[in-house]
């Protein structure tokens, strides 16, 4: 019995591994020429990188998994890797984050992009109808530091962001409730924040770290 019991956690292992990352996706911004905030998108046996704001695919490879290394091959993409080049990365998940650190890879395409990168989980961010009465009230100037000023506006019903400082292009918001929304572009959640009189004083942009900016306008 014993035996079996060992042959089945054998077995088992590799299904368990996988599954840790399987239909899975993480966020993180990656520096492509310029930054640009991406989606690591894990299937049964591939995955994609694309670009949040727009899903422009930026490679899609397959992978395999052990305890501690995951194996990258190039399927189809921009990089320069060809399709028999594998990448080995460390991975560690922990605290809804995925680490990863090169191992080997000769493709300097993908590993100068994806080696020491943090991501974290994505999750889907459902849109709610808010009262445009009550989106008016979030419009105005929103500052971190005098010179990074984000400007919210109301058109045709929607809250738009706009921060050239910022290299943030006019961009929708996506409401998830009257006072939390997610701004797809930046893929970041911010809470729209209410003093005791119920005057909208500030933004929070929830990142790796959580950015107050002050309404100034």
């Amino acid at each position: 019995m014993k035996k079996i019991v060992v042959i089945l956690i054998i077995a088992f292992t590799p299904a368990l591994v996988f599954a840790q990352l399987e239909n899975t996706r993480w966020k993180a911004t990656l520096v492509i020429e310029n930054p640009a905030n991406t989606i690591l998108d894990f299937k049964k046996d591939t995955v994609s990188l694309y670009t949040i704001a727009d899903s422009t695919l930026i490679e899609i490879m397959t992978y395999t998994l052990d305890d501690t290394t995951l194996n990258l091959l190039k399927i189809d993409g921009q990089s320069d890797c060809d399709n028999s080049t594998p990448g080995k990365y460390r991975y560690e998940l922990k605290d809804d984050h995925l680490y990863l650190t090169m191992i080997d890879d000769n493709c300097s395409d993908r590993s100068s992009v994806i080696n020491n990168t943090k991501w974290s989980k994505w999750k889907d961010h459902p849109e709610v109808k808010v009262n445009e009465a009550i989106l008016k009230q979030y419009t105005g100037v929103y500052e971190l530091d005098d010179a990074h000023p984000i400007n919210i506006t109301l058109e045709n019903g929607s809250l738009y962001a706009e921060g050239p400082n910022n290299n943030l292009p006019k961009s929708p918001f996506t409401p998830e409730s009257e006072t939390k929304f997610f701004l797809k572009i930046a893929g970041v959640e911010m809470d729209f924040i209410k003093d005791d009189n119920g005057n909208v004083v500030k933004l929070i942009s929830h990142e790796d770290k959580d950015y107050e900016l002050r309404k100034v306008k």
